[in-house]
């Protein structure tokens, strides 16, 4: 049972790496195309913009953590 109860949080750490990043692969493109066709004071004014940046860095920092930890 132990033995299981580890290979199935290995498997998740997987997963959730790769989900992260795919989504911040996703988020990335889907910010620059939405700097490429707005000005700065429209960037700075978009609620929506700058959520998605600040989920964006979130994951970032969320992949270098999960990283950092298993490295250790």
């Amino acid at each position: 049972m132990k033995r299981l109860s580890e290979q199935r949080t290995d498997r998740a750490v997987v997963l959730l790496l790769q989900t992260l990043e795919q989504n911040v692969a996703d988020t990335g493109t889907i910010l620059d195309e939405f700097e490429a066709t707005h000005d700065d004071s429209e960037l700075c004014d978009s609620k929506q913009y700058n959520a998605l940046n600040a989920g964006y860095f979130a994951m970032k920092e969320a992949i270098e953590t999960i990283n950092n930890r298993l490295n250790k």
